[in-house]
């Protein structure tokens, strides 16, 4: 009976020490915003939307970045703007995914406080600029022409900037190869709206997974496991400790991430019609700002691994099929700047800026995250300005409508 006593003892003592780490952990990961909040939800129209007034932090597996993040009343990761512009105010509305949605760096670090900055600093004659972000996680062509149509135009830009990312826009505005947000196109190729197939709310959860899904610690540490330790999260699935539905799968085409056949040197059928969508989209994009008085300019975002080379080369060594096809990083942009000049659209490509300043010894794209980082957002920021300068974009305030 003593025996017996002292197991139990120590069972219970070893159980109190268990659940204090565990509390401890809790505590850490919630005072040190070790996992992300939520702050998107699905929108019919959009396949997304961001949760207005929402706040929190926001970072990633290798914590390279926690950042404090508050959603606008809008809708928007921006600061407040009026729908109506303000008198004498030159407005620059800017269109895009999670670059323009800059998760990643202080709100005053990223692209369009930067730009806005650098345009106001450059004013003469009292002139004042105004930079109004509209990016969103997730988004591709598809969705910001949409958000122009429904959001966009009620603030009467004069300059609308649209963020191409040949990343992944072009695989977004395929209805076939996006596989989270597909568009939807009715007769004749007209887009209707985004699917948010992908895009779902929390499930509700009753009992033990609710009380797991209730505690950042779990999440954090699950997420941990699913993103670097791929083989242990296949072993758990397999024994029935970790739901396989929450496992991370990359869609693959020939033993290729679907991802990066945008950078072939010839596309598969499946990409020539995703890039005749996305060329379609660009021409109603460019109609509808042109016939609400204001210019269309493109900015094709910079590549990672154009302006990071190691980058592709720690992709095709662990993707060994890759070797077995022929591959073009420039090709997207040249697609998208031909596009620009057939239409007499300005445009302004990022990727052999950003690679011309790789040598200066601060990283542009972070590392794992591969979005801008505060010095990359920067140069971003200061390239727009002056481009916009150049072509001659920025109306007086005589001229602004």
């Amino acid at each position: 009976m003593r025996r017996i006593r002292q197991v139990l003892a120590g069972l219970a003592l070893a159980g109190f020490g268990v659940a204090l780490a565990f509390a401890a952990l809790e505590v850490g990961v919630r005072v040190l915003h070790l996992f992300p909040d939520r702050f998107w939800q699905p929108d019919a129209l959009l396949g997304t939307r961001l949760i207005p007034g929402q706040r929190g932090w926001w970072t990633q597996e290798e914590l390279e970045f926690r950042v404090p993040v508050t959603i606008n009343s809008h809708g928007f990761r921006d600061v407040e703007h009026s729908v109506t512009k303000p008198e004498g105010v030159v407005r620059v509305l800017l269109l895009g995914d999670s670059f323009i949605e800059a998760m990643q760096v202080p709100i005053d670090a990223t692209i369009g406080r930067q730009l806005e900055a650098q345009l106001n600093a450059g004013a003469a004659g009292g002139r004042r600029y105004e930079v109004v972000s509209m990016g969103v996680s997730g988004y591709g062509t598809a969705s910001e022409l949409l958000t122009y149509r429904t959001i966009g135009r009620q603030y009467a830009a004069d300059v609308v900037l649209l963020a191409f990312y040949p990343g992944n826009d072009i695989k977004n505005n395929s209805a076939t190869l996006e596989d989270k947000m597909p568009p939807v196109y009715g007769p004749g190729g007209a887009l209707e709206r985004v699917s948010s197939k992908g895009q779902k709310d929390e499930p509700p959860r009753v009992g033990l997974s609710k009380l797991l899904n209730s505690s950042e610690a779990y999440r954090f540490v699950r997420k941990k496991i699913l993103t670097q330790h791929p083989g242990t999260a296949q072993a758990l699935a397999r024994l029935g400790v970790l739901d396989r539905g929450a496992m991370i799968e990359i869609p693959m085409r020939d033993g290729v991430p679907l991802d990066y056949w945008v950078f072939a040197a010839s596309w598969p059928p499946e990409w020539q019609e995703a890039w005749r969508s996305t060329e379609g989209l660009l021409d109603e994009l460019r109609r509808e700002v042109s016939a609400d008085g204001a210019h269309l300019a493109l900015m094709v975002v910079s590549s990672r691994e154009r302006v990071y080379p190691e980058t592709w080369q720690t992709i095709t060594e662990a993707n060994p099929r890759m070797k077995d096809n022929d591959w073009d990083l420039g090709a997207p942009e040249r697609k998208v700047l031909q596009w620009c000049n057939e239409r007499g659209v300005p445009c302004l490509a990022l990727s052999p800026i950003f690679a011309a300043h790789n040598t200066e010894g601060q990283r542009l794209h972070w590392l794992y995250d591969g979005h801008w980082t505060a010095a990359g957002h920067a140069l971003a920021a200061k390239t727009v300005a002056e481009f916009l300068r150049e072509q001659h974009l920025l109306p007086s305030h005589d001229a602004t409508r």
